[in-house]
């Protein structure tokens, strides 16, 4: 077991806790490779089985105005620069775990010869249309990855979504993992395809809604249930409204994460196209339901998911295809059980703690 690591990780502003659940999951996945461990970033919290973790915990708020929140990121990076010369070492490994804008902490653990190691994730190039501020994040990214001492993947495929970017080929494979929740019987699900996302242009939402119109023609007992809130979320709406699509299409909103179960575990489908991917979670948590998923087979989607087999594939992201698609899966009810069992245990064999845990032992080590 190596001593002491420390992981690097943007603020957490955001009003949710996905962002303190999935550090919380990522911290015990490594927390058997080290006997010490620190996190540097602003508002962290984790949950409570983790109070063995040193934290370095800056306060910061959002504010309003884009200069300001810029100027307010620039200063928690000032003062996480100073605790990383306090506690890096030459040789200390050191995560970047969704801290693709902690520029200045980067620096200052490479002067002092830190074992960098920096996660990457979907390819923000990929999502809708890129602004200015995307392209920049990007090339930030990639110099990152690049002049790292190894770049960390949740899934192998992730890589190839940063083609051409990022050269690094000192690869780490550290991926999350999900519960194996009690399965709703087959029989007892309601016919529902739901989407568990956040809505934005990348995921494809307004084409599903357009989609789902499509279906409900042809399986009239169907519905559909959108959970998440983004930058869409009043087009959806608007857009449910002017199909008359607000009987059999219900958007949700925002859910905490320990809520999920509970809100999907009826779902019969789980319907996730996308531009971009690293290892969706909502992937490994409702295949850990046996809960059969619709997926585009970027990032680490394509190394979980076998058409036909444990999920089915989806290669093409405009309404008509997503509606075709959806209309194949459930014209051929007869392969549903097979498919759900078998979702469930890859995630049983690959995606639980104990399996998460044995591949970071291997990986932190490389």
């Amino acid at each position: 077991m190596n001593e002491y690591c420390v992981v690097i990780t943007n603020p957490m502003i955001a009003a949710n806790k996905s962002a303190e659940v999935t550090l919380s999951k990522f911290l015990r996945i490594i927390s058997p490779v080290y006997q010490e461990i620190t996190v540097v970033g602003g508002n962290i919290s984790l949950e409570r089985d983790l109070q063995g973790i040193h934290v370095y915990s800056i306060p910061i708020k959002r504010a309003p105005q884009k200069f300001k929140r810029i100027l307010d990121i620039v200063e928690l990076q000032v003062q996480m620069v100073r605790q990383v010369r306090n506690i890096v070492q030459k040789g200390t490994p050191v995560y970047f775990w969704v801290g693709d804008k902690m520029i200045f902490p980067y620096w200052a653990a490479r002067r002092k010869g830190a074992d960098i190691r920096y996660f990457i994730y979907g390819n923000v190039l990929k999502e809708g249309f890129p602004s200015i501020f995307t392209k920049l994040s990007a090339k930030l990214i990639a110099y990152m990855a690049n002049h790292a001492d190894s770049v960390c993947v949740e899934s192998a495929h992730v890589m190839h979504e940063w083609d051409g970017l990022i050269n690094n080929r000192k690869m780490r494979e550290i991926h999350l993992y999900t519960s194996v929740a009690s399965v709703t019987p087959p029989e007892q699900r309601e016919n529902i395809v739901g989407m568990l996302c956040r809505l934005t242009s990348g995921k494809h939402v307004l084409e599903c809604i357009q989609a789902f119109t499509e279906v409900k023609k042809h399986f009239p007992e169907y519905r559909m249930e959108i959970i998440g809130s983004g930058r869409q979320e009043a087009e959806c709406k608007a857009l449910i409204q002017q199909l008359h699509a607000d009987g059999y299409i219900d958007m949700l909103g925002w859910i905490e994460h320990d809520q999920i179960i509970e809100k999907t575990k009826k779902w019969k489908y789980l319907l996730s196209p996308s531009d971009t991917e690293g290892m969706p979670n909502s992937v490994l948590e409702m295949m850990g339901q046996g809960i059969p998923v619709i997926a585009s087979p970027v990032g680490g989607v394509a190394d979980i998911i076998h058409d036909g087999k444990n999920g089915w594939v989806l290669y093409e992201t405009s309404s008509n295809d997503i509606a075709e698609q959806l209309k194949k899966v459930i014209t051929h009810a007869e392969l549903y059980n097979d498919i759900s069992k078998s979702a469930q245990e890859s995630i049983e064999k690959e995606y639980v703690l104990e399996a998460a845990q044995k591949r970071a032992r291997t990986s932190c080590r490389m």
